[in-house]
């Protein structure tokens, strides 16, 4: 038997186990895509309205958001639309491949299932191979929609040759992500651990790429994140981050293969250690049991958020001296009166920043949240189960440490408790149905962030909380609604938890 025989009948299942999935990524990503493809030369059609967006999108405030500006001058439409979407599309299709990769690999191990499937004539390193060919498949899909978005909305500037780039890159950054999760899978024992080693490590990319393209840009080669905007697409078409990235995701995947040939199943190289013999006292209830096995997780959100809110807010000096005097940039951020326009910049980077902070706050609640399921699904809640402890002062724990964790990495605003709420909704009521929340707040920062450049109306910016809250602090709290989404919030915990002391062991 070879190490990878039965690959391709682990890649049949895992795509019907991930098709789903893998839809409604195609449909939310390519959609909001090429809708923006079709729309910028109605938006940035004129000389005057693309060199006004061009000057703003090189100021230190939108350089930290969106990369370095690499193209170069006469600005077309084509180099507007590359500039503010390489970095944000390129953040998506690398949060896709993380999880793809994980889930298929460590989870599985977790779960027991992968166990199971060695125990038939399954190659030891057949679930890496499997994966690997998922990743390239559905990454290579996306690429080609990406490409074919372009094509069909006939940027003014475009060129065939910067259509592929771009498409290629979004593809290439995304495999490569998904190998180096694949390798970090191998090394960890736990897919808690794998997910904080890959999102963290992306953190840090990130980070670095922020901070050197706002002092040094030549420095910023030194992070994999920021290789996708040194492809000067439409300018130079650089193939050489490609290059790059594609050599790269061959070293992560040779050092991720040769690990797994070697090591024991449910093992990793960085292994646990061992603990005391007797447990202490604040091991004697299921809340301080759960604050104990998430402290590294909740340490890192919180160190990040806390990082990455400083990094944003030393550029804050330099948005004052943006006067917002052209239409169209009035319409990305909602500056409505030249005299006031400083002003109004600044707290509409502060309501651009808050969406971010909102998204991060929930992810990092949701992620706690739904391991009630998951820890449940693996067997760790087994024992919990047997002894003298309700179901109900079980999920409370995972709820208020989620709740608490959101909290702390950003103060708890209203929209996203209420994403807290739905998720902490379908914990109890639907835990099949856990994926909507995730795509609920996906599809909300995404509408309330492109919705103005595609010329949406308030009625889809407001199908989430990221729009019904307004744009704070620009706009005054509508304590009306505050009240309601915190009424609802409270109302969807207790249903919550009513249907999970009903509902059977997962």
């Amino acid at each position: 038997m070879t190490n990878a025989n039965h690959t391709i009948y682990l890649l049949k299942a895992n795509i019907r186990q991930n098709l789903f999935r893998h839809l409604l990524w195609l449909v939310i990503l390519v959609g909001i895509f090429a809708a923006m493809a079709g729309q910028f030369n109605n938006l940035f059609g004129t000389t005057a309205e693309i060199t006004t967006i061009m000057t703003t999108l090189k100021t230190p405030a939108m350089v930290s958001l969106f990369g370095e500006v690499t193209a170069t001058k006469p600005y077309t439409t084509a180099d507007v639309f590359s500039s503010e979407m390489v970095i944000f599309m390129g953040i998506f299709m690398i949060f896709m491949n993380i999880s793809l990769a994980v889930r298929n690999t460590r989870s599985q191990e977790d779960s027991g299932l992968l166990e199971m499937i060695r125990s038939r004539k399954v190659g030891r390193v057949a679930p890496i191979y499997a994966t690997l060919i998922e990743i390239l498949l559905i990454n290579s899909l996306m690429g080609g929609l990406f490409i074919l978005s372009l094509i069909v909305g006939k940027l003014n500037g475009a060129t065939i040759a910067g259509d592929l780039l771009m498409g290629v890159s979004f593809a290439v950054i995304g495999i490569l992500f998904g190998c180096i999760s694949i390798f970090l899978a191998q090394l960890t024992s736990s897919s808690r651990g794998a997910y904080f080693f890959s999102y963290g490590l992306f953190g840090i990319f990130y980070l670095l790429r922020m901070l050197t393209d706002m002092t040094n840009p030549k420095y910023t080669w030194l992070s994999p994140v920021g290789w996708i905007q040194k492809t000067e697409i439409y300018t130079n078409n650089n193939w050489l981050p490609i290059i790059m990235m594609v050599l790269s995701s061959f070293i992560f995947l040779f050092a991720g293969i040769k690990i797994a040939s070697g090591r024991d199943i449910g093992s990793g190289i960085f292994t646990p250690r061992s603990g005391r013999s007797q447990a202490s006292w604040f091991l004697n209830s299921p809340l301080r049991l759960l604050l104990k096995i998430e402290r590294n997780s909740m340490l890192g959100w919180m160190l990040g958020g806390l990082i990455l809110g400083a990094a944003y807010g030393s550029v804050f000096n330099s948005i004052g001296d943006i006067i917002g005097t052209n239409p169209t940039y009035k319409k990305i951020l909602g500056v409505s009166a030249i005299n006031d326009a400083n002003r109004d910049l600044l707290l509409n980077y502060l309501n651009m920043l808050a969406l971010f902070f909102v998204a991060i706050a929930a992810i990092s609640g949701l992620i706690v949240i739904f391991r009630l399921n998951s820890d449940e699904k693996k067997g760790y809640l087994e024992i919990l189960h047997s002894k003298a402890i309700s179901k109900t002062k079980l999920a409370n724990s995972y709820f208020l440490i989620g709740i608490g964790l959101s909290s702390c990495v950003f103060i708890l605003t209203l929209s996203g408790a209420f994403f807290i709420g739905i998720g902490i909704f379908f914990c109890g009521v639907a835990p099949k149905l856990s994926l909507i929340a995730w795509l609920y707040l996906l599809a909300g920062l995404l509408v309330k962030m492109f919705g103005p450049l595609l010329n949406l109306s308030e009625k889809f910016e407001n199908f989430s909380p990221l729009g019904w809250m307004g744009k704070i602090p620009v706009e005054e709290v509508n304590y009306p609604l505050a009240v309601g989404l915190l009424a609802a919030f409270l109302v969807m915990i207790t249903l919550s938890l009513i249907a999970y002391n009903k509902r059977d062991v997962i």
